[in-house]
This record gives structure tokens, C-alpha cells and sequence, in this order.
């Protein structure tokens, strides 16, 4: 159901007021409030409030009732909602791995939680964006809380870099967004997907042109955020120098935001193009930015010492398979591109969840050696790793399976074979670094010099509890999750359909 220009329909708003309500509020409790835990429950409340109204806005999209409101410019359709529940769950489990183990690293500052539920207020408002400006609006507002956290180890130059470095490469990026948003606009005449994709594909478009470089700069930009490779170098410096936590949220959240958005604008406006010499030229491009980003995120994945480190260069090949889905935009790749974000969201952060119980108290310490002989003296924080590395590596019968097997799926179903090959033969390759940390907690003996006890925390035990339930149970029934994005109605493709 779409509205006039200008109505506001407070249900399609609400996940993003929720979230945005209570960020104002955990900040002002944390003036008079001292008991972090009490400030993450109140995070985890309006994270939970605000998958109330995501969940309903789904369930209503099941049934061709998607809204939207000023006139396409903000949506609640399938898409948007069901990657608004990926970016709520990222959260919770964001803020769950920080309430256990920020006060332990001497980083329990009163900002972190409002910082998060901000930053997710952004990635709501990208992902359900129907217009290039509201787009905008979401990237900074996901952006800027997300260069603070990631410079949250202010007495740590690794950390101070981080920050400084996303900063600068940030606005690099959003400057080149913001200029393909001018061509587009020049272009098109317009800033709402729904306009411009009648623009484009209106009989007598000349601006081909224009319409391609405004394409190119807002890939760019986007590539950037989602780290398609060669806009990925920032991803291993600062998802290393940055606090753990704040990877955890980090390679979630804003991956599922960027992602989201990425997706929505190549099953309309790329795809409004004429296929002819400009219209092919986009995707062509981008074919070349998924192979690139496969490569390198893998191998250098595979030479890396460091579990951290190794995991950055994994979130980049991880945006390589996504790369697939977009090409697949407008066949079932969205629905594709939902189901692996969920998986991906569970296990990465279950990952990483895993990691600060076994890192030292100033975040340091994640060599192989120290993941040794884990499986003897803590046999479920080993159990619960192994289970979503090997979901990450893509080993049946896990949520990540599943997920490689439907962005592979959508790419053989587009053309796009070569890719679709190189896709497998990186996963194998994929197989070989998960697997060493596998291999060291299992079958090797831990050294004197590693600590054999890590530090427990509840928060965090709970946070790796739902992403290994989670990537299980996706992973069983797959289509639990996966029904309500194909089935579910995505509001520009059905305009465009009419």
C-alpha cells in the first residue's frame, strides 16, 4: 500500500523511531545510572520493540499489504523488513558481547550503547530507503557512531588508526556516493528509485551516459561500506585495530545495511538501464569487483597469523558471495542475498563472540596458539566456535551452506557460471583457514605459555548460545527464514511489474 507525498504512516516509521527513542534514552540513563547492565537491558527493550513492528510489517508483506510512505520513499515491504530483523538481531547480539566484556577491557564507557542503537537506526533507514536521499540520510547516521567505536581504545594507537582511517576512507566514499546521486539526479531527473526506474527505461532515454557514471559512483560508494574489493582495504586494518566487540558490530550491521541498500538499487535503477553498450557496462563492472573480492578476500584470508585478522579478510570474501545475490538482484537474489545476510549475522558474530573469552583483557592475544587445546579446557566455547566456523567455511548441515548454495544457485541462474565456479573453488579454499582453528583446539596440545582459562561472561555466553542455536536451526529448516523473503512482496518490483 503506498500513501500520498507528505503522509506520514507512524507504522512504517516505528523500528526506526524505536531505535532512534532509545538511543536518546540509554544516553540519558547513563547520566544517572551506573549499572551497564541495566543500560543494556534497556537497549535489548527497544531492540525488542523494535522487531515487534518489523516482525508485523513482514508477516503483513506476506500477504501483498507492503506499505510505504512519502510516496515510495520509505519502505516496509519484505526486503526492508526482514533485513530490519537481521540488523535488530546483529544488534542485540552486539550489545550482549559488549555488556560481558567491555568492562573487562576498561572500555565501559556510558556512549557505547546509544552509539550502537544510533548506528542501527541508520542501517534501518538504508535498507528501507526508496529514494537516494533518504539513502543518504541512513549512511550517515549508520556511519558517523561507527567511527567513534571503532577509535573506542582511545590509549591504543592500532585502535586510534582504526578510527582515524574508516573516518577518512568514510567521507572519501560518501563524497563519491553523493556525487553519483548528482548524475543520477541529472540523469534522471529524479531522486526516488520508482521515478528513475521509469526514466531510464522510458522509450527515448538518452542520458545513458550520465546515468552510467552515477551508477559507477554509487557502487563505489556502497563498495566501499560492504568492502567489495578494491574499496576493501580499510576492512582488515580496522576491523583488527578496532575492540571486538565493535567488529562484531561492525561486520554485521553495517554489511547487512550496505548490503541492503545495494540490493534494492541494482534490482531497480541498474536494472531500469538499456542492456545495450551502456546498460552492460555496469554489470559488467561489477562482475569484476565479485571475482576480485573472492580472491582476495580468500587468499588473504589464508595467509594471515592472527584468528582477528584472519576473520577481517574473511568478511571480505564473505562480501564476494553477497557480490553473487546483487547480480541476481532481480531473480530471487534478494530473497538469497536476506537468507545469507541471517547466516551470516549469526555466525560471524557468534565468531567473534567466541573470540574475546579467549583473547587477553587488552584485546590482544589471538594466535593460533592460543586456541590449543581449547576443546579440553573449555570444551562448548570450542564446540560453539568449531560449529560457526564451519558454518562460515560453508560444511553442511549449517546456516552457511545453505546460503553459499543460494547465491551460487542465483548466479548459474543469471549467466554468470565463471563466477559461480570461482565461488566454489574459493570456498574450498575457505575450508583450509577455518579448519586450522578447528584443528588447533582439537588436536593440538596447548603450550605452556597460553593461557588455558579464558575469562567467562553470561552476556556473552548467551550472545554465542542464540548464534549457534540459530545457525543450526537455519540451517535444518532453511526455509523458516527463507519463505518470508521469497513469498513476501517487494513493493518496487511489483510497480515495476505493472
Amino acid at each position: 500500500m503506498t500513501v500520498p507525498e507528505g503522509f506520514i504512516v507512524w507504522s512504517v516509521l516505528a523500528p526506526a523511531l524505536i531505535l532512534f527513542g532509545f538511543a536518546l534514552l540509554t544516553l540519558l540513563l547513563a547520566v544517572f545510572q551506573q549499572d551497564r547492565g541495566f543500560l543494556a537491558g534497556v537497549a535489548l527493550t527497544g531492540i525488542a520493540g523494535a522487531a515487534v513492528f518489523a516482525f508485523h510489517l513482514l508477516m503483513e508483506a506476506q500477504h501483498g499489504v507492503a506499505e510505504s510512505g512519502f510516496g515510495l520513499r520509505y519502505l516496509a515491504d519484505a526486503h526492508a523488513s526482514a533485513l530490519t530483523l537481521v540488523i535488530l538481531l546483529g544488534t542485540a547480539l552486539a550489545v550482549l558481547v559488549g555488556q560481558g566484556t567491555l568492562e573487562r577491557m576498561r572500555l565501559d564507557h556510558p556512549e557505547y550503547f546509544p552509539l550502537l542503537l544510533l548506528s542501527a537506526t541508520g542501517g534501518v533507514v538504508m535498507v528501507s530507503a526508496g529514494d537516494l536521499i533518504t539513502l543518504l540520510l541512513g549512511l550517515e547516521i549508520l556511519s558517523l557512531p561507527v567511527y567513534v567505536l571503532a577509535a573506542w581504545r582511545s590509549d591504543l594507537r592500532q585502535s586510534q588508526e582504526a578510527g582515524l582511517k574508516y573516518f577518512l576512507l568514510g567521507a572519501f566514499a560518501s563524497a563519491l556516493f553523493i556525487y553519483g546521486i548528482a548524475l543520477t539526479y541529472g540523469a534522471g531527473g529524479h531522486f526516488d528509485y520508482a521515478n528513475l526506474m521509469a526514466a531510464f527505461s522510458a522509450s527515448g532515454f538518452e542520458a545513458n551516459l550520465v546515468a552510467l557514471l552515477g551508477g559507477a559512483f554509487l557502487l563505489a560508494g556502497l563498495g566501499f561500506k560492504v568492502a567489495l574489493a578494491p574499496f576493501h582495504q580499510w576492512a582488515p586494518d580496522v576491523y583488527t585495530g578496532a575492540p571486538t566487540p565493535v567488529t562484531t558490530f561492525m561486520s554485521v550491521v553495517v554489511k547487512t545495511a550496505a548490503f541492503g541498500a545495494l540490493l534494492r538499487i541494482a534490482a531497480t535503477v541498474f536494472a531500469s538501464l538499456e542492456p545495450g553498450v551502456f546498460g552492460g557496462l555496469l554489470p559488467g563492472v561489477l562482475v569484476v569487483l565479485v571475482g576480485a573480492t573472492l580472491i582476495v578476500g580468500n587468499l588473504g584470508a589464508l595467509l594471515q597469523p592472527g584468528v582477528k585478522r584472519m576473520l577481517s579478510y574473511s568478511a571480505v570474501a564473505h562480501a564476494g558471495y553477497l557480490g553473487l545475490a546483487v547480480l541476481a538482484a532481480g531473480d530471487r537474489g534478494m530473497a538469497a542475498a536476506g537468507f545469507y545476510l541471517a547466516a551470516y549475522t549469526l555466525m560471524n558474530a557468534g565468531v567473534f563472540a567466541a573470540l574475546t573469552q579467549v583473547m587477553d583483557d587488552d584485546d590482544r592475544g589471538d594466535g593460533i596458539d592460543r586456541f590449543a587445546g581449547l576443546a579440553r579446557s573449555r570444551p562448548w566455547l570450542a564446540a560453539a566456535m568449531a560449529v560457526c566456523l564451519l558454518s562460515l567455511a560453508g560444511i553442511p548441515p549449517f546456516a552457511g551452506f545453505i546460503g553459499k548454495v543460494l547465491v551460487i544457485q542465483g548466479a548459474f541462474g543469471t549467466g554468470h557460471g565463471f563466477l559461480a565456479a570461482l565461488a566454489i573453488l574459493m570456498s574450498i579454499v575457505a575450508v583450509v583457514y577455518y579448519a586450522r582453528v578447528v584443528v588447533a583446539m582439537y588436536f593440538r596440545e596447548p603450550s605452556g605459555a597460553v593461557r588455558t582459562q579464558p575469562s567467562r561472561s553470561r552476556p556473552v555466553g548467551a550472545a554465542i548460545a542464540i548464534a549457534v542455536i540459530g545457525t543450526i536451526v537455519l540451517g535444518i529448516a532453511p526455509g523458516l527464514w527463507y519463505t518470508l523473503l521469497d513469498r513476501g512482496q517487494n513493493l518496487l518490483v511489483f510497480v515495476a511489474a505493472r
